[in-house]
């Protein structure tokens, strides 16, 4: 097979296994140019924010901590109150829950890129964020807006999950998976920021500061080093993913 053949089989091959995935690249880089599009978007940055504030609180969780309470806002930022061990030293403690939140959302947009081909990846994915969002919304989340914002789209996601089919599911499943991924490397500018603004008010440092009190390393290096790491686990999602397996057909 000569070089021009082969190049046009792998393209060939790409857009039949990727057709999810470019349509979701195509529906974002639509809507993110165009007036309305930011409508469109609103509910996602919603949701991004969510997955970020979680992070933090689950970093919590595994060293032994808890969470106080969560909190998200209208105008898309949040904020996550946690309880941290007094076993372990303050230093490691803070950097470790501070950190979890941007490098916690590049894992989870990347983890659901890898599932994006395989057939129910759509239906069990939107279903088991939509639940796990219920139970956040429940458990941790304690402001009004961010309860009834993060229970509506919890119902939401799992009603998409359990109702639309395969395909329809599969294509809203990678388009999240998309803008999850892609909000945690364009989000992160506000790393580089000398002031957090958190609904409209002053909230201090940003999670980069906080690390870098925590450690001997500047808060630039910080936002620089997980600005490189969510490029990377970016590539990653976007390069591999589970095979498709062949499964009998229907919903």
């Amino acid at each position: 097979m000569s070089d021009d053949a082969w190049y046009a089989f792998e393209v060939k091959h790409f857009v039949q296994s990727e057709r999810r995935l470019i349509g979701a690249l195509v529906a974002l880089v639509v809507l993110l140019n165009i007036p309305m599009g930011w409508y469109v978007l609103y509910p996602l940055k919603l949701f991004s924010t969510w997955i970020h504030e979680m992070c933090h609180g689950v970093a919590a969780l595994l060293i032994g901590g808890s969470i106080s309470k969560v909190e998200i806002f209208s105008d898309g930022t949040g904020l996550a109150y946690t309880m941290r061990p007094t076993s372990l030293p303050l230093w490691f403690s803070s950097a470790w829950v501070a950190s979890a939140g941007y490098v916690g959302t590049s894992v989870i947009g990347a983890l659901m890129l890898f599932f994006r081909r395989r057939p129910r990846a759509g239906r069990m994915g939107l279903t088991i964020l939509g639940a796990l969002m219920v139970a956040s919304a429940v458990l941790y989340i304690r402001n009004g807006f961010g309860f009834w914002t993060t229970l509506g789209l919890g119902i939401a996601l799992a009603t998409s999950g359990w109702s639309l089919s395969r395909g329809v599911s599969g294509w809203l499943y990678t388009f999240v998976a998309a803008t999850c991924c892609l909000n945690a490397i364009t989000s992160i500018q506000v790393l580089f920021s000398a002031n957090l603004v958190v609904n409209g008010q002053s909230a201090g440092g940003s999670d980069a500061h906080s690390v870098a009190d925590a450690l001997w390393l500047p808060y630039w290096f910080w936002a620089s080093l997980w600005i490189a790491f969510g490029l990377l686990v970016m590539y990653l999602g976007l390069r591999h993913a589970l095979p498709a397996k062949a499964e009998p057909s229907g919903r």
